[in-house]
């Protein structure tokens, strides 16, 4: 199983951030803070049943010749599924338990934000 349209939506946001001369580290963090914040406040939020999924996010700093980068995402094995859920196993609609949750909450906060994480990205950037 993979995510459909994640992995576009990803690529085109690395390929702006990487032409960002001098970013931080802080800068980075500072943007993967706020999808994190995005994916609580602006549907589709995280979905919650128990908890879990929404306790595994994590955010990993990176350095590499080329400048920091920073790895995010969820930890729990079954993040995938739930993002990629548009229809339950019969068919039928999916009853979210948190209103407002819903399929794609990670794609929808990065696609949303896109502009807002350049721009906390470029703020931060280091000055030579």
């Amino acid at each position: 199983m993979g995510i459909k349209g994640l992995e576009a939506v990803v690529a085109k946001l690395n390929k702006e951030i990487k032409g960002i001369e001098d970013r931080s580290l802080e800068g980075l963090l500072l943007a993967v803070a706020m999808v994190r914040q995005s994916m609580e406040d602006t549907p589709p939020l995280i979905p919650i049943q128990f908890g879990n999924l929404r306790t595994s996010w994590f955010a990993t700093p990176l350095h590499y010749a080329t400048g920091p980068a920073v790895i995010c995402g969820f930890a729990a094995n079954y993040a995938i599924y739930v993002h990629e859920m548009l229809a339950s196993m019969t068919g039928n609609p999916i009853n979210w338990s948190r209103p407002g949750s819903g399929p794609k909450f990670f794609q929808s906060a990065l696609r949303r934000n896109k502009d807002k994480i350049l721009q906390i990205i470029r703020e931060n950037a280091k000055v030579k």
